[in-house]
């Protein structure tokens, strides 16, 4: 059975200059524009041989080993991205300047010796700071608490406990939200537009959490809001007076990486001892979006899924796995064309791109349909395209397919496992489908549409693809 689409599954604005430093507080690299894909028989550009060892040597720890790492050079090497356990420039360089401050060889790569030698530095920065690992006796959530800034709590009226520095300037909750609530609900209601005096400079929505940042005349905020399978719902905010941002911002970082909601599942994990063999984590494996444009058709990036040995079609859990096969390559688009008996034709009509608003329609890594909003501006679209959407569609808001992603997202810029909106070239429908020798739909001019509309109509045609073997 099909997970239907919730009216804002996935949505996100285009960043502003300093909307990443409420959410996570990743700046300057993380807005940088997504390179456009290589022209086909260009050769990619070398791996730097460090980079490459020290990705090795970072994967080779098990995923948690990962996490606590990150959130060390948080405190010790101004790491400003998620702890979510990925290897990327961010942590490369967090790695070489921890390593070059504390005079050892900068090669990204920690010995046994190094990294007690990181983890007693953070405990040090940590120990100042008085930041602790609380859990609240109201609501059950974990939240990292630094004591230098928070001085008194008391139960809120929300379910959950309430920090406050001693001049009130600095406001944290823990909420539990009522079981009639949702999170599209939640969010909407958090990102309205028409309330006065409020500002919203970062939103984004996925089926099992939400982030909202924004300003105030004389303050700042972030919310964060998670929901769990049961579809219990919990979150955290944190209000502040833009006289205390420079502190408080800095802190959120560690304070975000710190939040759990939820309860962990399994038992404690082993704390790894110094020297012993850490073990390596499985590869995930490499997904991305087809776009079914014909019977058996299905069109989707080359890059994705180069040299896959075995393509096959996911429908879900419960579903049967479609073999698919490559067809032809479309040289020069960076894109390909798969033969399955898999999904439906895409109904959509086909029109020429517009600079303006757009909806970016794609597939994850768990093969969950998602819609983005996205800004068509001279041949390329500033979107959330996520780990799993190369190939993804884009739709204008009458519902017409306009343009196809022919690139990977860039994933090393994580946040929150979210990969935030960059810009990325697009290639219009109209050519592609001439160049894979197909009529382009054709129809009249239809109303506006909401993305989950749009989404929705799509959904047969839009399919999840997975390398399923790459020997």
């Amino acid at each position: 059975m099909r997970k239907p689409f919730p009216a804002h599954s996935f949505f996100a604005l285009h960043l502003r200059s300093v909307a990443m430093a409420a959410a996570l507080v990743v700046t300057g690299p993380a807005l940088a524009q997504a390179p456009a894909a290589p022209p086909a028989g260009q050769p990619a550009k070398p791996v730097d041989p460090a980079f490459a060892a020290a990705e090795k040597a970072f994967l080779a720890l098990d995923v948690e080993a990962r996490r606590a790492i990150q959130k060390d050079l948080m405190w010790t090497a101004k790491f400003e991205a998620t702890a979510s356990g990925d290897f990327g420039p961010l942590t490369f360089a967090a790695l070489k300047r921890f390593e070059t401050e504390a005079k050892l060889a900068a090669d990204g790569i920690l010995t046994p010796a190094e990294r007690a030698k990181l983890q007693a530095e953070a405990d040090k920065l940590r120990l100042a700071a008085r930041f602790a690992i609380e859990t609240d006796k109201v609501s059950g959530m974990k939240i990292g608490i630094p004591g230098t800034i928070f001085a008194k709590s008391a139960p809120n009226s929300s379910g959950g406990t309430r920090w406050q520095d001693r001049d009130e300037k600095i406001t944290l909750d823990l909420t539990v939200y009522k079981k009639e609530d949702s999170l599209p609900a939640l969010f909407e209601k958090g990102t309205d537009a028409k309330v006065q005096g409020r500002k919203i400079t970062y939103k984004l929505i996925r089926p099992d959490f939400f982030v909202i940042s924004g300003e105030t005349a004389s303050g700042k905020f972030y919310r964060r809001v998670q929901a769990d399978a049961s579809g219990a719902i919990k979150g955290f905010s944190i209000g502040y007076d833009k006289a205390v941002a420079p502190t408080v911002d800095r802190m959120l970082i560690a304070i975000a990486a710190s939040f759990e909601p939820f309860a962990k599942t399994g038992g404690a994990r082993p704390e790894a001892k110094p020297g012993s063999v850490p073990v390596a984590a499985a590869p995930a494996q490499r997904r991305a979006t087809g776009l079914v444009l014909a019977p058996e058709t299905i069109l989707t990036a080359e890059a994705a899924l180069k040299s896959c040995a075995e393509i096959v079609v996911a429908g879900g859990n419960d579903a049967p796995k479609i073999p698919a096969k490559l067809a032809r390559r479309l040289d020069g688009t960076g894109l390909m064309v798969l033969t399955a008996r898999a999904g439906k034709p895409m109904a959509a009509r086909v029109v020429a791109s517009a600079d303006g608003p757009a909806v970016l329609v794609q597939r994850d890594m768990d093969g969950d349909l998602l819609a983005s909003a996205a800004t068509l501006a001279g041949g390329r679209a500033a979107t959330s395209l996520q780990e799993g959407g190369a190939g993804a569609a884009l739709f204008d808001k009458s519902g017409a397919l306009v343009g196809i992603i022919n690139t990977v997202p860039v994933s090393k810029f994580r946040v929150a496992g979210v990969v935030p909106v960059l810009t990325y070239a697009f290639l219009p429908a109209s050519e592609v489908f001439k160049a894979a020798g197909l009529q382009a739909p054709a129809g009249g001019e239809s109303a506006g549409k909401s993305s989950a509309e749009i989404a929705e109509g799509a959904r047969t045609g839009v399919v999840s693809l997975v390398c399923a073997s790459d020997k």
